[in-house]
């Protein structure tokens, strides 16, 4: 398998045909290089990243079950709401702790009259001045946020758990620049002639991501996406396709920004992050990926690697099976088109390579050979398939481009041992792999 340098190689994506442990690999070799267990981080750790995913409200919630009644400037200054403003990006925090106050006030107020509520309603305006929770309201609706203090205060560090420092993420048709990104969504706010649409911005999983690689700057990230190729990579990255090279990022030799286009803010990717991808080369998606992404990752190949493939089954090597049908594969299309050793890689005896051709090999051979039966009878052989002569069959018309001496394939369930008797399949799979008619 390939090893690659993580440091230096930010932006990488491994490729090739299906089943070569693409993913595997990722999981298997790269996952624990962003995760820390918890026996190894302090006190002052574990509470940034008990914060890091909590919004505005959780913090000003918890700062008031800390803190009791408290003016806006006693509630800036908590360690709750200071840990919240050094990972927002919010360049005024005291309007923002004064406009979530508000937005999340009970209705039944009778010292604020801000119209437009957002759900949950749990804060009140005393008289003098202090802002206080209500308990009732609070113990109902984000009963968790007690659960997080007393896990904050009495912090004792589990070995057994782990702190993540990398996303895993797929892309297909419909993923967008709002899921990657940021975006808007709707929310439901309550005013004085009851409930309305209103909408907020959403971060997506990216910048989400970067946030939080941006306020450890001491620790690598990792954002890890799998079958990269299946969505249209130019509009989920937008504009920081530019971003992610490693000399514009933060501490690049020539940093950039982006204004993103709903929060209308500056933008840059950390030095930090590392992009890793998969792709699939048998995918016709793989044509149609864009140069920009091209020029901006380092490629790594991947093909099948039959020795890893070292059972013998019924007297039939394992490997000899998937090398045959690879050698005529790339003859017949490409090497791209290849079948991985991960088709077979947990087959144990025969009962399992009969399903492996019947549910995996021989659909993707329909894929590949667009339903052109007798290539696929090349490279797997007769005994897999019932033909039918048509010679006899009276047509219409004649046509100059029809074969009158051709065959009908039916494609015989392998699967089935009273389609095709344990020996039968024995003599099939050793004229795969000798190459016998």
């Amino acid at each position: 398998m390939p090893q690659f340098d993580t440091m230096t190689a930010l932006n990488t994506i491994l490729y090739g045909p299906p089943g070569t442990g693409k993913t595997y690999e990722l999981k298997s070799k790269y996952f624990d290089k962003y995760v820390t267990r918890e026996t190894s981080i302090t006190s002052e750790q574990h509470f940034a990243e008990t914060v890091r995913p909590l919004t505005w409200w959780h913090v000003i919630g918890i700062a008031l079950i800390e803190e009791g009644a408290s003016s806006v400037s006693d509630i800036l200054n908590n360690r709750w709401v200071t840990q919240k403003a050094a990972f927002s990006e919010s360049k005024n925090v005291r309007a923002t702790i004064w406009g979530t106050l508000q937005m999340h006030t009970v209705q039944t107020s009778e010292t604020v009259s801000y119209t437009l509520r957002q759900s949950p309603l749990l804060f009140d305006k005393n008289k003098d001045k202090t802002w206080s929770i209500i308990e009732s309201e609070f113990r109902e609706q984000a009963p968790e946020l007690y659960e997080i203090l007393e896990s904050v205060t009495n912090f004792f560090p589990n070995p057994d758990k782990e702190i993540k420092r990398y996303v895993f993420t797929t892309f297909h048709q419909s993923y967008s620049y709002e899921d990657f990104i940021e975006g808007i969504k709707p929310v439901m706010v309550d005013g004085e002639n009851g409930s309305s649409i209103g909408y907020e911005i959403e971060n997506g999983i990216f910048k989400d991501l970067c946030l939080r690689a941006a306020s450890d700057p001491e620790n690598d990230y990792a954002i890890f996406i799998d079958e990269i190729n299946r969505g249209n990579v130019s509009a989920i990255f937008g504009e920081l396709i530019t971003l992610i090279e490693i000399d514009k990022r933060k501490n690049g030799a020539n940093p950039m920004n982006a204004v993103l286009p709903y929060s209308k803010k500056p933008f840059t990717v950390p030095s930090n992050i590392h992009i890793y991808g998969t792709m699939n080369t048998a995918d016709r998606s793989v044509e149609s990926l864009d140069t920009a992404l091209r020029r901006r990752f380092n490629f790594i190949e991947m093909l099948p690697n039959p020795s890893l493939l070292t059972r013998e089954i019924e007297g039939i090597r394992v490997r000899s099976i998937l090398e045959a049908m690879n050698n005529r594969i790339e003859v017949l299309v490409d090497r791209d088109h290849t079948i991985g050793h991960a088709f077979f890689i947990n087959d144990k005896n025969l009962d399992d390579i009969r399903n492996t051709f019947a549910n995996k090999v021989i659909p993707l051979l329909q894929e590949y050979f667009y339903g052109d039966y007798s290539k696929m009878e090349m490279v797997i052989g007769s005994a897999f398939f019932s033909k039918k002569n048509v010679s006899n069959v009276k047509f219409a018309v004649k046509s100059d481009d029809f074969d009158p001496e051709g065959k009908v394939y039916d494609i015989l369930n392998v699967a089935d041992k009273t389609v095709i008797s344990n020996e039968a399949f024995i003599e099939a799979l050793t004229k795969l792999v000798t190459g016998q008619a």
